[in-house]
């Protein structure tokens, strides 16, 4: 089911939605958004990299769900592990996870069970999707062409070591037509229920996981109405060698529920890179280890390892 490495897939994909979310919206006067845009580019041929992420959201002030991570990442030996702490609401839960050997490790440590999931089936795909070198240049080729007067906006601070400092706000007024009218659609489908039969599916195999997997999706709120994006706030550090050391992301959303009442939602992420090019992902022996394999539909049967 697609929902449920949702807690290790937002957790691992922090500092990337960061990234995203920067690289569209901190688009600044020329010199600012040449200099992210280099040094965006820059971050993306590190090998390996260690990133401290963080993530909340909140409702009318009140926090929904916050979570925070450390990770290890190796793109060159394709392995990555860390952890994260999620508290949402009011219970906490913490998860580890591994990336080694074809295979992708989670354990709560609320249990001493280690679940495994085999990913050799996606290496095709995966190699298939590295050879599209032509899709990142279009995107940027558009998203050059959608920056009109945001560069406006943008405040570039260099500093005497080199360092850079990129900060862009702006309010509903500034934001692109366009992003506000597809703002409605996103949420929506990001938090809408799904059909009978993947909720059965999540029925049926509960209890088979020592941690809830749905839990972001459970603390979002489900706004139906009058959905616009209010405000978007961006900050990056970028440092001497030119890599992006520091980013983080504000964006408040207003609407309604099905009930009519109104929500002003905030999500904050932020995410701190460091050891570029010398950081090794941890790694775990599963030898004598209570293990449980999940197959790709999660719905297969589980074998345990003594």
């Amino acid at each position: 089911m697609k929902k449920k490495w949702l807690m290790v897939g937002g957790a691992v994909g922090i500092s990337s939605i960061v990234m995203v979310t920067t690289g569209f919206s901190a688009l600044a006067s020329t010199s600012g958004y040449d200099a992210y845009k280099s040094a965006l580019k820059n971050t993306k041929t590190v090998q390996n990299v260690a990133v401290q992420a963080a993530a909340a959201l909140q409702d009318n002030g009140n926090v929904l769900a916050s979570a925070n991570g450390s990770f290890k990442v190796s793109l060159d030996s394709k392995t990555a592990s860390g952890s994260a702490d999620v508290l949402t609401n009011g219970t906490q839960q913490s998860l580890s996870f591994y990336k080694q050997e074809n295979q992708t490790v989670l354990k709560s440590n609320a249990s001493d069970v280690y679940f495994v999931k085999q990913e050799a089936q996606k290496k095709h795909k995966n190699e298939k999707n590295q050879t599209g070198t032509e899709i990142p240049q279009q995107v940027e080729t558009v998203i050059d062409a959608l920056v009109g007067n945001l560069k406006d906006y943008v405040a570039v601070d260099t500093k005497a070591d080199g360092s850079k400092e990129i900060a862009i706000e702006l309010d509903n007024a500034q934001i692109p037509t366009v992003v506000n009218a597809l703002a409605p659609i996103a949420i929506k489908e990001a938090t809408k229920e799904e059909n009978d039969g993947e909720k059965k599916d999540d029925t049926a195999s509960t209890g088979k996981f020592p941690f809830n997997e749905d839990f972001l999706k459970h603390a979002a709120l489900q706004l139906t109405q009058d959905i616009k994006i209010e405000k978007v706030a961006v900050k990056a550090t970028i440092n001497a060698n030119n890599y992006i050391s520091h980013q983080e992301a504000d964006v408040t959303v207003s609407g309604k529920d099905a009930s009519g009442a109104a929500h002003q939602v905030t999500l904050h992420l932020q995410a701190d890179l460091s050891g570029y090019n010398s950081t090794t992902p941890d790694s775990v022996d599963l030898t004598g280890k209570t293990v449980q394999t999940l197959k790709h539909d999660h719905q297969g049967k589980h074998d345990d390892n003594e």
